[in-house]
């Protein structure tokens, strides 16, 4: 009876050029990769020895190749078998349950290798007629019910691991399913067609596509693996105890660089960072893992000093890329993960700190560590987004007044509208936080909406521009203002209330006007509507004289760290600013006044208004309309 062996060759052919590629290709450093590899392999030698055993099963052939080759057959079956089942507890992260059981786990392969051996003399899995005609023994299915129960762990397992994708869970059951269905119908149904290792091919071959594709991990600018792979890594050397550091190397300010630089310039830079780095570091598990931020898995803690330092050395400032010279600086982190971190997660919120802009711990140059404090921050941002979430949602954000003095009218003619965030113990948050939070978030615009009409509202319900309020100032966020319909809407919600615009006065920053035309726009359109515009903070370290001259602008807030150093007598500056703005036909908010001094100065300089702690710090509605009557001499 002829045997039809040609889909085995074909697979055996595939599989052998797929092994090769996949032995030839970069792969995450991760114990899974390693025994894929050996899947394949054993893969191709089990083909090879199910071939000729398919061959001799069916013909007269010598006693002694035939038992050397349903040997091999059956060793190569039953290691497959163990191999596949570590592999399988190795994308479930449970390889440790081999090393607590290693005995148990020995015992099943040792009775199937005690089988196998003593066969030639048993006949208990197979024999051989006088003719040379093979039989399979009363004990042939022994082999398969061992490599069953060797398959079975991970499935029982999987019960018990929760962070493992549905899919990988998927393809630890497909693999052994589609091949013990496949040789089922090929014993029992189609004994002359020998099929099963083709089934095993292509499931190994999808099993590669969806799990083991390195493409998957790779980052194609710089050829270094993603933030998956490096997830992937640091997962498996903390489930198993692995001692290891990582390395964190940060461009910083690199969001301001996309807005002044082109992307193909960006990338130009990372590819030859990542070129600098391998070249000058060796064999290393470098990582990709965002546009600002490499990472690098070290052994232990000696040896990411010696890479650190060797990149300080290396790494150079200013980049030339098409005739542009581009300016660096570079951040360095180092977290040790065994005794630093408990899970990848705490990992990850480390390194996204560090991938922040946040001030105050990003030195240039210094290695600096992650450790548990370094997540706080991290941990308080976290907590703040969801509070601010709930204020957009349950329309719960608190907004307090501070009284704003002018010297023409001797009396209190403006307010400023100011938020305020509790946390869950009732404390006030840094406004100048929670607002980075919602910008950042996005929930800057609602947030934004929320306040001004609860300024509109107050403005309303109490009638104060009938005690002697002229303006109302509302802070408006440079995010909220890239927004095409704030304006719009901020005229919209100030009809509903009856309040004419020109009873606006909305404060931003300068450097939230700079160079962003969209703001200036919307900033235009409000002025177009009656509203008055007020640069805010001016006199801070950004702050350009000649930008009073180019904004869309009507008054000027000099920061109160003006106020207070010239109070001082540490610089002279407000004798020409002051005059300086006036000639430009725009107002003067002083903010910080808080002693009698500080009034006099800006009667003597010809101020407008004065707004601080000496007139009133902020103030809840109902407080403030108790200042408002007893200052402004109202009498209800």
């Amino acid at each position: 009876m002829e045997v039809q062996i040609h889909y085995e060759l074909a697979a055996l052919t595939f599989m052998l050029a797929a092994t090769l590629v996949f032995f030839r290709q970069r792969h995450l450093r991760v114990y899974r990769s390693s025994l894929f590899f050996w899947l394949m392999a054993l893969g191709v030698v089990t083909a090879v020895c199910d071939v000729f055993c398919g061959i001799t099963d069916l013909k007269q052939i010598p006693f002694t190749a035939g038992i050397v080759a349903h040997t091999l057959l059956f060793i190569a079956s039953l290691v497959y078998s163990i191999v596949y089942s570590m592999y399988a507890m190795e994308l479930l992260h449970r390889l440790d349950y081999i090393r607590d059981r290693k005995v148990l786990w020995c015992i099943p392969f040792v009775i199937g290798i005690i089988l196998i051996m003593t066969t030639p003399f048993t006949g208990v899995l197979y024999t051989y007629d006088e003719q040379g005609m093979y039989h399979r023994g009363v004990g042939f299915y022994s082999i398969a019910l061992i490599t069953l129960l060797y398959v079975m762990v991970p499935w029982i397992l999987m019960r018990r691991v929760s962070f493992v994708p549905q899919k990988t869970k998927r393809w630890i059951i497909a693999i052994p399913v589609a091949v013990v269905t496949a040789r089922i119908l090929q014993y029992v149904f189609f004994p002359r067609y020998l099929f099963a290792y083709a089934v095993n091919s292509v499931v190994l071959f999808c099993c590669y596509l969806f799990l083991q594709n390195s493409d998957y991990y790779m980052d194609e600018v710089t050829g270094f693996f993603k933030m998956h792979g490096f997830e992937e890594t640091v997962r498996e050397k903390m489930v198993y105890k692995e001692e290891c550091s990582v390395l964190i190397l940060r461009i910083i300010n690199y969001n301001a660089m996309t807005e002044m630089y082109e992307d193909s310039k960006l990338t130009a830079i990372q590819a030859a960072m990542a070129e600098l780095m391998q070249r000058e570091c060796g064999d290393q598990d470098f990582y990709h893992i965002a546009a600002s931020t490499f990472a690098i898995i070290l052994p232990n803690e000696k040896e990411t000093k010696v890479v650190h330092q060797r990149l300080v050395d290396v790494m150079p400032k200013i980049w030339t890329i098409d005739g542009e010279e581009i300016v660096h600086e570079y951040c360095f982190y180092a977290v040790n993960i065994q005794d630093s971190c408990d899970t990848v997660e705490e990992l990850l919120q480390r390194i996204a700190y560090a991938r922040s802009d946040h001030p105050g711990y990003h030195t240039p140059g210094t290695l600096i560590p992650l450790t548990h404090d370094a997540v706080k921050p991290a941990e308080e941002k976290q907590m703040v987004a969801e509070l601010v979430e709930q204020a957009v949602i349950n329309d719960s954000i608190e907004i307090y007044f501070q009284p704003i003095y002018s010297l023409e009218k001797g009396r209190v003619t403006s307010l400023e509208v100011l938020s305020r965030l509790k946390d869950k113990d009732k404390n006030f948050i840094n406004p100048e936080f929670f607002i980075h939070v919602a910008e950042e978030n996005r929930d800057i615009i609602p947030l934004g909406e929320q306040i001004y009409r609860k300024a509109c509202i107050f403005a309303t319900q109490n009638h104060i521009f009938e005690m002697g309020i002229d303006d109302i100032n509302i802070n408006l966020s440079p995010v909220q203002c890239c927004y095409e319909e704030l304006a719009q809407d901020l005229i919209r919600i100030a009809g509903e209330y009856g309040i004419p615009m020109t009873r606006m006065h909305l404060e931003i920053t300068e450097s939230g006007i700079m160079d962003k035309e969209e703001i200036r726009e919307t900033l235009e359109t409000l002025r177009s509507s009656g509203a008055k515009i007020a640069l805010d903070d001016f006199g801070t370290g950004y702050s350009n004289v000649g930008s009073i001259v180019s904004l869309p602008v009507d008054y000027v807030k000099i920061d109160k760290s003006l106020v207070w150093s010239y109070g001082r007598g540490e610089n002279k500056y407000l004798d020409q600013l002051v005059p300086m703005i006036h000639a430009e036909g725009k107002r003067i908010i002083s903010e910080g006044i808080e002693t009698q001094e500080h009034i006099d100065i800006f009667k003597r300089l010809k101020g407008d208004f004065l707004q601080g702690y000496f007139y009133s710090k902020p103030l809840p509605e109902r407080e403030f309309l108790q200042y408002l009557r007893e200052t402004n001499g109202i009498n209800v």
